[in-house]
């Protein structure tokens, strides 16, 4: 089964997320900080991360570095909306970018996309 890490620091927000790709088919773990989600990089194999850039700890430009050094693909999704921001985490190497609100059908349909690559 695929295995995807959400790290974000909204739980509600995480949950739904949870919620709709597990409906999809997919197995979701969360984490709502960005130490706990390098930990959980370090001991689960994750097929794709989907990550908060506000995140406590450890921000998700960062754990976007740390995760890069392990192959994982990743998603950022942010209420960053700003060019400068977007910009600067497909340059820093994230696969795809999602601004909040978002809709879960584009969601699951990003995923996938990242997914088949």
């Amino acid at each position: 089964m695929i295995e995807i890490l959400i790290a974000e620091d909204d739980e509600i927000i995480a949950n739904l997320i949870k919620v709709n790709l597990v409906k999809a088919g997919y197995s979701c773990t969360c984490a709502y900080n960005g130490r706990d989600a390098a930990k959980m990089m370090d001991t689960v194999k994750f097929d794709l991360c989907l990550f908060d850039i506000m995140l406590p700890e450890i921000d998700g430009y960062d754990l976007l570095e740390y995760a890069k050094t392990m192959d994982y693909p990743v998603i950022f999704i942010t209420a960053r909306t700003r060019l400068e921001d977007k910009v600067r985490g497909f340059k820093l190497g994230a696969d795809d970018y999602i601004t909040k609100p978002f809709e879960l059908a584009e969601l699951t349909a990003r995923v996938e996309a990242v997914l088949r690559r």
